[in-house]
């Protein structure tokens, strides 16, 4: 068994990653700055640390979801329910992550949430295309957009100050940290499982 590298007909769903990851933190900024939980302050726009921070995100998408949905989950589907693999695998991902800075329980959460809505699909196609453009694009857009990356402080193109740490963004771990990141990958999550879920009847019957 593969660890889910197949090529045929995935662009599609390696787009979708794309999309989903970039609109939901870029809605996320839009939102923040709407109700003035930020404040823009300047674009400090340095190519080589573009070209830097898109092959670490890269590097880190490739790692983690091989190590994470090809590895940990796949493994974990041969002996048990494949739901149930799901949630112990996203434990693990959030647990991997219990060192960053800044972390908190609402941090926790939202990265065990992130293991979910990154392996929900892989539960269904075994294939790893849509998590790697999910996970990279949710990194690399959150980053650039000047929020921390998982608590960490990273470059970014766009730079805000927060008017107060809080539940609504995400303070100091930054957006993944906050109730909106929360609300938007379960809604993501119950919109993915029902698409394979309602292709796979499709499929058998």
């Amino acid at each position: 068994m593969t660890l889910g590298f197949h090529f045929k007909n995935r662009l599609k769903e390696f787009n979708y990653g794309i999309v989903i990851g970039a609109f939901i933190m870029i809605a996320g900024y839009l939102l923040l700055l709407f109700i003035d939980e930020i404040s823009f302050q300047k674009i400090v726009f340095d190519p080589k640390e573009v070209i830097i921070s898109i092959l670490i995100y890269v590097i880190v998408a490739i790692v983690e979801e091989v190590l994470f949905r090809g590895y940990i989950l796949r493994n974990l589907m041969l002996s048990f329910n494949k739901y149930i693999a799901l949630v112990v695998s996203s434990i693990l991902f959030s647990a991997i992550h219990g060192f960053n800075p800044n972390i908190d329980l609402m941090g926790f959460t939202d990265l065990f949430l992130a293991g979910i809505l990154l392996g929900i699909s892989y539960t269904f196609t075994k294939n790893l295309w849509f998590p790697i453009a999910l996970h990279f694009s949710w990194n690399l857009t959150q980053a650039f957009l000047g929020f921390n990356v998982s608590g960490q402080d990273v470059y970014s193109i766009i730079e805000f100050k927060i008017t107060e740490n809080n539940l609504l963004n995400g303070g100091d771990f930054g957006f993944e940290g906050s109730i909106f990141s929360i609300i938007a990958q379960i809604i993501f999550i119950v919109i993915i499982w029902y698409y394979y879920h309602k292709k796979l009847k499709k499929v058998i019957t």
